[in-house]
């Protein structure tokens, strides 16, 4: 890039090659890329390691990326809820609880992922167990419906957190939103 066309390399185009070596499951060569780089790393290059991290799994190398990125945004919840996942699914409890309690001691908050449509020129927002909406009954049989024909056809669920049960599995709870199963 550089040789050929006389481009110099930025930010951006380390974060594309890490992300690469990262999706292929070289993530030591994706850290080495990181410490060659000829200017200090962003949140986006570490939160790039970190994320290839969650697909191939390397605690040591989560952590370290996770360590930066609470120094570059010590604020967002979404670095924290990362750390404690990738600390659950390798079965580091003492880890998970570590992570949540410096979110409480940094008063760091899980905001709640939200989406929204628009139907109709109305806006309808959801965020996750919601039953808030008028047509939740409605939207949550619908759901559960679509879930067992996924079922049916052979869709098994990848959960994302080991620790909890997904709202979409069997389970105890009684609200709407909780019920759904197969």
């Amino acid at each position: 890039m550089t040789q050929e066309f006389g481009i110099t390399a930025r930010m951006k185009h380390y974060a594309c090659l890490i992300d690469l070596f990262g999706r292929v499951g070289r993530l030591e060569e994706a850290h080495q890329v990181i410490r060659s780089m000829p200017f200090t790393a962003d949140a986006g290059i570490w939160g790039t390691l970190l994320g290839a991290r969650r697909v191939h799994g390397n605690v040591e190398l989560a952590e370290l990326a996770s360590n930066h990125l609470f120094d570059l945004d010590p604020q967002n919840s979404g670095y924290y809820m990362l750390l404690s996942h990738v600390q659950a699914e390798a079965g580091k409890w003492e880890g998970v609880n570590k992570v949540r309690n410096m979110m409480k001691e940094r008063g760091v908050q899980k905001v709640p992922g939200y989406s929204w449509l628009e139907v109709n020129q109305s806006v309808h927002i959801f965020v996750a167990a919601d039953t808030d909406h008028p047509q939740s009954s409605e939207i949550y049989r619908l759901l559960r419906h679509l879930l067992r024909e996924l079922h049916r056809e052979g869709y098994v669920p990848q959960y994302y957190h080991p620790m909890h049960r997904s709202k979409f599995t069997n389970s105890c709870h009684s609200s709407p939103a909780e019920d759904v199963q197969f």
